[in-house]
């Protein structure tokens, strides 16, 4: 099935304008990216990674402790994964990388499946907005 189709990510989907979802998170912006060529860059990032995840991170370093660096823009970035169970322990862990509250509890409520059955890939913009792209889905049930 083809990820967009995925029944908790189809109102994203319907919501969109050219593939891209904002929402307004305190001062910052959560930007939801479902561009199917970005999408398809993060699986392609996915297939990589011999680990279970439900988490892609763009981080500014990748020989240090996960929670000892910060979230970052994506060019350039050590590409990080990581396994979480549920949504809060996917927020507390962009927090600890640096992600503002307010667009932790964006991304808490507008990524369906976020800490389960759906991999995100999140990295900062420069000018600070949290980009959250979905990668991956597992079948419902």
């Amino acid at each position: 099935m083809d990820l967009l189709s995925d029944p908790d990510l189809l109102p994203l989907l319907e919501r969109s304008t050219e593939g891209e979802l904002e929402i307004h998170g305190g001062i910052g912006r959560l930007r939801i990216d479902l561009k199917p060529d970005d999408i398809r860059l993060w699986q392609d990032t996915l297939v990589t990674i011999s680990t279970p995840c439900n988490l892609l991170l763009a981080c500014e370093k990748g020989e240090v402790d996960l929670e000892a660096t910060l979230l970052t823009w994506v060019v350039g970035a050590a590409i990080r994964a990581a396994q979480v169970q549920g949504a809060d322990e996917a927020g507390g862990l962009l927090e600890k990388l640096g992600v503002d509250h307010h667009l932790v509890l964006a991304a808490q409520q507008h990524c369906p499946g976020l800490g389960g059955r759906i991999t995100w890939a999140f990295y900062l913009e420069r000018h600070g907005w949290l980009t959250a792209t979905p990668v991956a889905a597992m079948p419902h049930g």
